[in-house]
């Protein structure tokens, strides 16, 4: 189910599909100076949220991801921040950095889910 979902906004990334759309809005603002042309559909955050986690599905499928709950957080932890930041308006996030935080906060989730995997 969960590899179905990202692979459903992965494809709407890249595609920005008509019928995807409020699904889409749902979670991502969408805004067209924090995307990249060739991925309109999201933003360059999300985006790359959606691939990380769709690249690392398979890897927790097969229980082949390594690390912790500690790992996971870690990974997590730069988008947060990032966002936490930027929504202040401490600073303006570049499209490169959203690319960053967000292929790794979405590895960081499938961390996280392989890891409670293993201790639930």
């Amino acid at each position: 189910m969960l590899f179905a979902m990202a692979g459903v906004f992965t494809a709407g990334a890249f595609t920005d599909w008509e019928p995807l759309r409020p699904l889409l809005r749902m979670t991502c603002h969408r805004l067209p100076e924090r995307s990249w042309s060739w991925a309109p559909g999201l933003c360059a955050r999300c985006t790359f949220f959606w691939i990380g986690m769709t690249i690392s599905l398979p890897f927790m499928y097969f229980r082949k991801l390594p690390g912790s709950v500690k790992a996971g957080l870690m990974m997590i932890a730069p988008l947060v921040l990032d966002g936490t930041l930027q929504y202040a308006g401490l600073y303006q996030s570049t499209n490169w950095i959203r690319l960053i935080t967000g292929l790794l906060a979405g590895t960081g989730i499938c961390v996280l889910l392989e890891s409670g995997a293993h201790t639930g």
